[in-house]
């Protein structure tokens, strides 16, 4: 059955065969992971937003769509929209905290290297770029530029022309260009945006 494609997997799935979802999901497990890990940087964090993503699959099977015979496409865009929705409840969380009284207790050590890290210039400037952007145009830019898909696969997996695609791609990286600082990191991501075809 490990051989089999992904339409065919996905089909006796839809159908109940819950071997063949099994399959999907071991399939596919590592690379959401990835992409997952790569955002929250914690293992339970990113095996959390991996259930999340193969429930929406499930949940959605009727709209899932298979592009090039591939069910990754789909599942990293789910994975993006999975990763807005928790960055989107971690900031109210973070305002209804910051409205409470201050804890009479010792600051816990996880919270010093959270600040930590959220004080690197370049990380918090990248993440203020992509918070400018459309929940669309962080989609096509995670799949074109971060994920490396063609922009014909972004298109398919997105339900959009791919003239659109190409245009959304021309706007989000230059609106990326005149907010990220030219160096190190953030650097880095705007070399990967020159290299991205337009």
């Amino acid at each position: 059955m490990h051989e089999a494609s992904d339409s065919a997997l996905w089909l006796e799935a839809s159908s109940g065969t819950e071997r063949s979802f099994a399959v999907l999901f071991d399939r596919y497990r590592t690379r959401v992971f990835r992409k997952a890990y790569a955002q929250v940087r914690s293992v339970a964090d990113a095996e959390d937003v991996v259930a999340l993503v193969f429930l929406e699959a499930w949940r959605n099977r009727a709209k899932v769509r298979i592009v090039d015979g591939s069910l990754l496409p789909w599942l990293l865009t789910v994975t993006n929209y999975v990763l807005l929705n928790q960055a989107r409840t971690a900031r109210r969380y973070g305002r209804l905290l910051a409205a409470m009284p201050s804890p009479e207790q010792e600051p816990d050590h996880a919270d010093d290297v959270l600040d930590r890290l959220d004080r690197d210039g370049q990380l918090v400037a990248i993440r203020a770029a992509m918070r400018r952007l459309s929940a669309q145009e962080q989609a096509i830019l995670d799949l074109c530029v971060i994920e490396e898909l063609p922009i014909a696969t972004a298109a398919a997996v997105l339900d959009i022309p791919t003239g659109t695609v190409k245009s959304k791609l021309h706007r989000a990286k230059e609106k990326l260009r005149k907010h990220l600082p030219a160096r190190s990191t953030a650097m880095d991501l705007t070399a990967r945006l020159d290299g991205a075809q337009p």
